[in-house]
């Protein structure tokens, strides 16, 4: 089947080229709907004048597609002036659901509209122009942002092929003087070598092709080269070696969530194993543990297998190992992982980063055991969806360090320095808080030794709401409490120059919150202590030198910023000492003794 509609695909586009070719001896059609795409160039300037002329005309000929009669050889319908996707029977992408979520115009509108089918691309193409990482030439900008937004899949050489001879068709019908003037638009001279390469550019114009099962070849025997650089399209970070099977389509569901996974296994094993057409099981993306490589098998837009009930509307997310073994869950593969969440946060799914879940509870707590944590809740684990049994990915998975990851650790911080005051969440000292607040107040006196908190009140809501306080300046300092309900401590004394408050609720039920007063020990600038000790180089590959002010005895800690030691150095009256981090992940590490905490950048 996916053979057949494979070839199809081939003699489609191929006719596409040729009518092109054609349509300047026969005569041009018509285009009915040029009121509509001039209304959407003037809303959206930045795309180019013509490319949604020549992506109507290669897709649909100008016609509002909709109750057209089905393909004899099993094609899936196309709908509106531009042509989308709305099932894709497991091989085409569904680039009219994918143009939906991000345009925020409905499925319906779309495809009943033609303003509205037209109006979406655009604003599907702005879209995927602020997410693009600008190429040298205009060509190569548009003929990316359209590879995005097309239903075409690219995971082998055919495929490739196929994608490239639709854009090649669009970038065509651009640079044709006759279609610039007819349908009056800009006049192009894209770089077609550009995009395509030399090679690749002669076997897409050639008169003659021939396709076999593992070469293209055009006029004279040039052979297609296909694209080197097999990149996933929803996220460019990640490898793309899509599963041919194990998927299937949304059928129109929205996405909402994102399902944190551990394999139970290995990350080359488990690629391979979704690539198994009898495992009838898949995931999104795959994560490996030592550097945090990503691999997509599946496309957003399709339903992978990996969560039963739950698949129409998740995206699902593999991490290497197992779950009973900490030592699997790296700070690049946190760090990966909470790369990967954040792009998928952007990408119009309205999934807000706020909705991870952080409790305290989230490692061992179970849907299927307490109903929660709920459907407020967008970034959890395997266990916390209704109707599962799996428990992954376990109690070793530290979900407060990977909200601090997704959700910025330093943006939006209040900063005070002055030697008294009062921290309130955002209702102030007299309203209640707001639903999916986080706030970040930094308590540090200038000159201080020392700061007293007292708390004049504390009302959050219990086992959902959360304040945090560390003793130092940013969330991956040391925490000295984290507190929910009522019930707090009615005075706290750190014996430190800061002190970090953090609140975090949820998307309900918001009370009165908090009221802390400080006060602070201060001290004269001359009797402030100097750091004990400095490190070089520092970001460091392999070793670093440690200099201390005098020569040291004691213990000298490394861990990450979850808090897990990774290495321990007893100091014997030593000035220096080279500490070895080549086994470290890339990533940022404390160093501590005493009191003193020095970041060090492995890379």
């Amino acid at each position: 089947m996916l053979m057949t509609i494979l070839k199809t695909t081939f003699l489609a586009i191929l006719f596409f080229v040729a009518s092109t070719i054609l349509a300047q001896n026969e005569g041009l059609p018509t285009n009915l709907f040029q009121q509509e795409f001039n209304a959407a160039y003037q809303q959206y300037p930045s795309i180019p004048k013509g490319v949604l002329e020549a992506v109507s005309f290669t897709t649909t000929r100008f016609q509002h597609l909709k109750n057209t009669q089905e393909s004899c050889v099993g094609l899936p319908k196309t709908y509106g002036v531009m042509g989308l996707t709305l099932d894709g029977k497991g091989y085409f992408r569904n680039n009219l659901n994918y143009i939906a979520q991000v345009s925020g115009i409905s499925i319906t509108e779309i495809v009943d509209y033609p303003q509205q089918n037209i109006m979406a691309f655009a604003k599907a193409y702005v879209y995927e122009q602020g997410l693009l990482s600008p190429f040298p030439t205009q060509s190569q900008n548009i003929s990316k942002v359209l590879a995005n937004l097309s239903e075409l899949p690219n995971n082998n050489l055919s495929q490739d092929y196929a994608l490239n001879a639709h854009l090649y068709a669009v970038l065509s019908f651009m640079n044709n003087e006759k279609n610039q003037a007819f349908y009056q638009f800009s006049s192009y001279q894209l770089n077609l070598k550009a995009v395509f390469g030399e090679a690749n550019l002669k076997v897409l114009s050639s008169n003659y092709i021939k396709i076999s099962e593992n070469e293209i070849k055009g006029d004279g025997g040039i052979t297609y080269k296909g694209n080197p650089n097999n990149k996933s399209l929803d996220y460019p970070a990640a490898i793309l070696d899509l599963t041919t099977c194990n998927f299937s389509s949304r059928s129109g569901t929205a996405i909402s969530a994102v399902a944190i996974h551990t394999m139970q296994g290995s990350y080359a094993g488990s690629i391979s194993w979704f690539k198994n057409c009898s495992a009838n099981a898949s995931a999104h993306y795959m994560l490996r543990s030592s550097d945090g490589q990503v691999t997509q098998m599946v496309l957003e837009s399709d339903k992978g297998w990996h969560i039963g009930s739950e698949n129409p509307y998740t995206i699902g997310l593999e991490h290497e190992g197992f779950i009973n073994d900490s030592t699997w869950y790296t700070a690049a593969m946190y760090q990966s992982s909470a790369n990967l969440v954040v792009d998928i946060t952007q990408s119009g799914y309205g999934i807000n980063p706020l909705r991870t879940a952080y409790f305290p509870w989230a490692r061992t707590t179970s849907y299927n055991v307490s109903s929660i944590p709920g459907s407020c809740i967008k970034i959890k684990g395997h266990h916390h969806f209704p109707n599962q049994t799996h428990t992954d990915p376990g109690a070793n998975w530290d979900w407060d360090y990977y909200f601090k990851l997704i959700n910025d650790p330093t943006s939006n911080t209040t900063v005070n320095t002055n030697a008294t005051g009062n921290a309130y969440d955002l209702g102030g000292a007299t309203g209640n808080y707001t639903n999916d607040e986080r706030t970040l107040f930094l308590i540090q006196p200038t000159n201080a030794t020392s700061i007293s908190l007292t708390v004049n009140q504390f009302d959050v809501e219990a086992t959902w709401d959360y304040l945090y306080i560390y003793e130092g300046t940013t969330v991956f300092h040391p925490k000295i409490g984290e507190y929910t309900g009522t019930t707090i401590p009615s005075s706290i004394n750190v014996n430190s120059g800061a002190v970090l408050i953090e609140f975090r609720s949820d998307c309900a039920t918001a009370k009165a919150g908090y009221d802390i007063a400080w006060s602070s020990l201060i001290t004269g600038v001359s009797q402030q202590k100097e750091a004990v000790f400095s490190v070089y180089p520092n970001p460091s590959t392999n070793k670093i030198t440690i200099n201390f002010k005098k020569p040291e005895k004691g213990i000298l800690t490394i861990t990450d910023l979850s808090g897990r030691v990774m290495q321990q150095v007893t100091l014997q009256s030593v000035a220096t000492k080279l500490v070895d981090v080549s086994a470290f992940a890339n990533g940022i590490y404390l160093i501590q003794f005493n009191k003193t905490v020095v970041k060090l950048f492995k890379h």
